[in-house]
């Protein structure tokens, strides 16, 4: 599955979805590197998550395209999107609509989780229900960041006419299960993550981010 959220203190446009059985196109085009050494990104990536550890609150937009094969050999592209919000460490909000009227929805309040889908409420009290397929919620992909290393070259790119930094980044999935009891598990099932983060170049503040998630299976 490949997420997009882009996250905002502020309004940040995340565009229309991408169309059915496509594959959100998150990156520009990159101009030239700006960080110079692998310290500096690693700096540059520290800096950005504690800005977003810090922030009192923040929005998400999230776009979303959910691979699948069926027993039988068939795929299919299933395209979300939705949105999110997170106050402090202790509350956090995201909904991902898709087809068929499929929804995923996650409310955690001082800690007390509840998890939504088509059918009502379920019995899971989870951040990692949010999504589609194992890994995929929109509170694993932030996780994902946050447990993040820099990899690649660091490029100087323009997002919705902000000049930003744009980092490759893969997490280490044994540090996202120990920043939540609901991600206990989660390196058995997923297979690889492989993310993008957006920093924006005067502000040092993380403007969007996303993940290709492979895992052994869905929802």
């Amino acid at each position: 599955m490949v997420a997009i959220l882009s996250i905002a203190s502020s309004c940040v446009d995340a565009g229309r979805p991408p169309p059915r059985g496509a594959t959100p196109s998150a990156s520009p085009s990159p101009t030239t590197a700006s960080v110079a050494n692998s310290m500096d990104q690693v700096s540059t990536l520290a800096r950005a998550i504690e800005k977003l550890n810090q922030a009192k609150s923040y929005r998400i937009s999230i776009q979303a395209v959910h691979h699948w094969r069926t027993p039988e050999g068939q795929e299919y592209d299933w395209v979300f999107e939705g949105e999110g919000a997170a106050v402090g460490p202790n509350r956090f909000y995201s909904l991902m609509r898709g087809p068929a009227d499929t929804i995923y929805r996650v409310k955690m309040v001082d800690g007390k989780i509840t998890n939504e889908d088509a059918r009502g409420q379920r019995p899971e009290a989870s951040t990692a229900f949010g999504g589609p397929g194992v890994g995929t919620a929109p509170y694993t992909v932030i996780s994902y960041l946050k447990s993040g290393a820099p990899q690649g070259q660091a490029q100087v790119t323009s997002l919705n006419g902000v000049e930003t930094v744009r980092l490759s980044f893969s997490p280490n999935l044994n540090k996202v299960a120990a920043m939540d009891a609901s991600h206990k598990g989660l390196q058995e099932r997923v297979q690889t993550v492989q993310g993008s983060v957006w920093i924006g170049a005067q502000d040092g503040r993380v403007i969007q981010l996303a993940a290709t998630v492979q895992s052994l299976d869905s929802r």
